[in-house]
């Protein structure tokens, strides 16, 4: 099946009630607690890069991350590979995180994330530009576009009509599963999504959300439909048990450090 460019459209994507659920969940999390918090910050941003490297099938455990991170350690029998995109995958965070605060420069914004995620992973002159190869998705068949032209006039009137979108859930999942589904770059299209999604959760004063990696499948299997049938509901269903997921870890509480929970007392 072919790419349907009336897909880009917008149309409502939660319901009115789940909308009102994923914003009371948003008022329970503390993005100003993140953000003034540099330990917070990285906490935060290692769960976000970790979950998001496994949902692409990345080999490194939760320590061997950390000490790649920590101590620049590559972790024996994994490919490198694995820690390249563990790397970038931090690089972009930091990206978003210094864009936050700012009007949206949308083409900027998505064409350095995919130029930082990609690095070493494509040639060089693939980075942060249209394709212009024909690519195949496992799983599907769904065929997205060859054409670098028209890639780049359905780019351009994605990230519009995503600009116009004023609830930041529908932005985040409209930009998520529509540059997932374009597949403007020659590869890294689903990283660049992510965070494309919390950048426009976190932009508008929202925490972020951290992808659940267990439900890999279900993440899939979201993308999947969409692409062939141009259906948001397993995609929206996915995303808020991953936004219930992260409230119900990350959740304000008084006098708690994000990055280590609080110990428990010793009975005297």
């Amino acid at each position: 099946m072919r790419y349907q460019p009336d897909n880009l459209n917008y149309r409502p994507i939660y319901t009115a009630s789940e909308l009102q659920h994923l914003h009371q969940l948003a008022g329970k999390l503390s993005l100003a607690e993140l953000l003034v918090t540099p330990r917070n910050l990285e906490a935060i941003g290692i769960e976000f890069i970790y979950s998001s490297a496994q949902l692409e099938g990345n080999g490194y455990s939760k320590a061997d991350t950390l000490a790649l991170f920590n101590m620049g350690q590559t972790a024996g029998g994994k490919q490198y590979s694995d820690a390249v995109m563990l790397l970038n995958l931090r690089r972009s965070y930091q990206y978003l995180l210094a864009q936050l605060g700012q009007p949206p420069d949308w083409p900027d914004f998505v064409k350095t994330t995919h130029s930082l995620i990609a690095r070493d992973l494509v040639l060089p002159e693939e980075a942060g530009v249209v394709r212009r190869k024909h690519i195949t998705i496992t799983e599907t068949d769904y065929i997205p576009l060859d054409n670098p032209q028209q890639l780049d006039a359905e780019l351009k009137y994605l990230l519009h009509t995503a600009a116009a979108i004023h609830d930041p859930f529908e932005q985040a999942l409209y930009l998520h599963n529509n540059l997932a589904y374009l597949q403007y770059f020659i590869d890294c299209n689903k990283r660049t999504g992510r965070n494309s999604h919390n950048y426009a959760l976190m932009n508008a004063g929202h925490f972020p959300c951290i992808y659940p990696q267990e439900s890999y499948r279900d993440y899939i299997n979201g993308l999947i439909t969409y692409y062939e049938s141009g259906d948001y509901r397993p995609s929206a269903i996915y995303h808020i048990s991953a936004y219930e997921q992260t409230a119900a870890r990350y959740g304000t509480q008084p006098d708690i450090d994000i990055a280590r929970p609080p110990k428990k007392q010793e009975p005297q």
